[in-house]
């Protein structure tokens, strides 16, 4: 799922619930019940900046569909996109062309305290429109030092295969949100397979063998999600990206995941009934997210490798 498509839903569910609302509060007469589609077309941003300048920095745009439509959103193409800090400028080149992916240059990366501005001027739904957004890179607030796995998968699961992802590090003190996510090879995990999580139970604390997430990996995985859904094999390089975010994205990534298929931490906490959004100049959703990253890999020896047999060995 992506964002757009999560975004429809979204207004799918709402004008649904309204319905049966109107259902149950008539119930002694015949109700005639006419869905409408969506009477605007959004602008989907996702756009990250990151203080890594060996890796891309990419904005991708996409068009909001309908609840009911099971296509894939169409693309932004032709659009006219740039990042500033106020001194320097950088346009971003779609790559590949008609694609919606937007590019920066080769070694561009953000600098930790510096504010940047998005801007974006497309044709969204037949009309030309000029959108901007803005986003104060934060300073680090994790240092991830090592990732470690074991399988965890058995018969009464009824999971082809489940792994639980440890993380070694140190978090530094105050009030820190992160955004967990990863790469399987050079396969990226999209937002809802990812996680959104405060530091409220290790603040300021080194972090040993912390079990930060799970991998799922099944049959109905990989035809969905491809190389990110496939199972490990030896050989394969696990990823574990942990990206400092302001808080404003740690509400918007919950509310993203309200009506999806991510999870966070603390568990059970409230879920926000509506996706803020920092973009700004007519309809749009999505988020433009300045931040700073850490990153740990571990290569797969054993697939199948026990629990106690090499996480502890680092404590």
């Amino acid at each position: 799922m992506s964002i757009s498509k999560a975004i429809s839903e979204r207004f799918g569910l709402i004008a649904g619930l309204c319905l049966c609302l109107v259902a149950l509060s008539g119930c002694n007469e015949e109700i005639e019940v006419h869905t409408k589609s969506m009477d605007r077309t959004y602008l989907v941003v996702e756009a990250m900046l990151t203080d890594r300048a060996d890796e891309p920095q990419r904005v991708l745009l996409t068009e909001s569909v309908d609840y009911f439509e099971e296509e894939t959103p169409p693309v932004v193409s032709g659009a006219l996109v740039s990042v500033s800090d106020g001194v320097d400028s950088w346009l971003f080149t779609e790559t590949p062309a008609g694609s919606g992916c937007y590019l920066g240059p080769d070694g561009l990366c953000g600098v930790p305290g510096v504010t940047y501005k998005l801007s974006i001027d497309a044709l969204v739904g037949g009309s030309a429109g000029h959108y901007e957004a803005v986003s104060k890179m934060e300073q680090p607030g994790f240092r991830l030092d090592a990732v470690d796995y074991m399988y965890a998968g058995n018969s009464t699961m009824k999971l082809d295969s489940l792994w639980t992802i440890a993380a070694w590090g140190e978090d530094k003190p105050g009030a820190n949100y992160y955004y967990i996510s990863a790469k399987l090879n050079d396969a990226v995990f999209p937002i809802e397979l990812s996680l959104a999580m405060d530091d409220k139970y290790f603040d300021g604390q080194k972090v040993v063998c912390f079990p930060i997430t799970t991998l799922y990996q099944t049959a109905a995985m990989y035809e969905q999600y491809g190389e990110v859904g496939k199972y490990l094999e030896t050989g394969d390089v696990f990823t574990l990206n942990v990206f400092s975010v302001p808080e404003e994205y740690f509400q918007f990534y919950m509310g993203f995941v309200s009506s999806s298929v991510g999870s966070s931490i603390p568990m059970m906490q409230s879920q926000p009934a509506n996706c803020p959004t920092n973009i700004t100049g007519g309809d749009a959703v999505g988020f433009f997210l300045a931040c700073p990253v850490s990153s740990a890999s571990v290569t797969i020896e054993d697939p199948l490798r026990p629990y106690y047999k090499k996480l502890f060995s680092r404590l």
